[in-house]
């Protein structure tokens, strides 16, 4: 029988709310937060824990639909789900590298990138394929993400830490691979596509590039930060709204845009709750959204949004969960996150399931 963990968060009137701010803040001694950070309507959220069957840390996570979903992580494992992530079924991988980013198309066609290589199903991951390969040195690939059937782009770098970037676009389903990366471009490490006219990449150095041409021209954002910060996440969920997330340098924090990256807006230090900075984060929408905080960050592991990012709630500090590395969304009632635990000292790969009853 598959064992599961359930975790519970019940958002309180408003005065307990901030009971539970001012004790947080004294016992764990974190920034004083948004009053209004837990919301005064009431919810049942449940997180479950679902055993993953190994011991690799987990750094991807995609669902093409509630059923049928995909983990990636260390030593080439590669995970599948047919009944909406209650259980999990090992795939055969042709390399024992880390498998740090996935993205399937439709429940056949998808593609992994690793440390150095890109490889390919076309069924389902009964058999992959590596389709290309380059040496990256001290570098790696780092995500993968297509629009369609054919068109798609791999990110990372090559070198030592915030090295060359690596920008490598498909036009033909993976099939043959070309560099097109832009000149004097710091390591690139995530990618966000809602539409052909819509490709977002952030990336070390405060990187942001956009395209409204598949790719044929790139055009950089400046968030005004230091050369020395990176950005860890990107996404956007329409032509207008959008988030970027980084490392802990100088608060880097969080940035929100809501006019399709013409200005961004930071938050406070203030009055946001993330000591080192963001690993990862999903919007299902332009207000409902989840982030994991970077390892150290006290207790919490995850925390929520239902206003896009002005204010957010902890999630209870008793989940030992204390490294997410992906998101993925269905909805705003059912979800995925994937990472790492602690587990009696020792370290092992975790699969979370969400769903909220309203």
């Amino acid at each position: 029988m598959q064992k599961e963990h359930k975790y519970n968060i019940e958002r309180k009137n408003i005065l307990r709310s901030f009971t539970l701010i001012f004790l947080l803040s004294f016992i764990f001694q974190i920034p004083k937060c948004d009053e209004n950070i837990i919301d005064e309507k009431e919810a049942n959220n449940t997180w479950t824990k679902v055993e993953s069957g190994v011991s690799a840390c987990l750094y991807d996570i995609d669902f093409v639909n509630e059923k049928n979903g995909w983990v990636v992580g260390d030593s080439g494992v590669i995970l599948n789900t047919k009944n909406g992530g209650e259980t999990w079924e090992k795939q055969l991988c042709l390399t024992e590298e880390t498998l740090f980013a996935v993205d399937f198309i439709d429940t056949n066609c998808g593609w992994i990138c690793s440390r150095n290589s890109i490889i390919r199903t076309t069924n389902g991951g009964k058999s992959w394929e590596i389709k290309y390969s380059e040496d990256l040195g001290e570098g790696r690939f780092r995500d993968i993400q297509f629009l369609n059937m054919n068109t798609g782009y791999v990110v990372g770098g090559r070198g030592a830490f915030g090295g060359q970037g690596v920008l490598t676009k498909t036009e033909d389903g993976g099939e043959t691979w070309q560099d097109v990366t832009p000149q004097d471009i710091n390591t690139l490490t995530h990618i966000s596509i809602v539409d052909k006219q819509n490709i977002w990449i952030c990336g070390f150095g405060g990187t942001i590039l956009n395209t409204t041409d598949l790719g044929l021209t790139w055009i950089h954002q400046d968030l005004n930060v230091s050369s020395a910060q990176y950005l860890t996440a990107i996404q956007f969920v329409d032509q207008y709204n959008g988030w970027v997330g980084g490392d802990d340098n100088s608060w880097l924090g969080f940035f929100r845009t809501t006019d399709g990256g013409s200005t961004w807006t930071q938050r406070s230090p203030d009055s946001w709750p993330v000591f080192l900075g963001v690993q990862s984060f999903f919007f299902v929408d332009s207000l409902y959204g989840w982030l994991a905080t970077i390892p150290g960050a006290g207790p919490y592991a995850i925390i929520q949004t239902h206003d896009g990012g002005q204010t957010w709630e902890f999630l209870p500090e008793d989940m030992n969960i204390y490294d997410i590395r992906s998101f993925y969304f269905i909805n705003k009632e059912l979800g995925f996150a994937v990472g790492l635990e602690e587990v009696n000292t020792n370290a092992e790969g975790v699969i979370l399931i969400y769903r909220s009853i309203e």
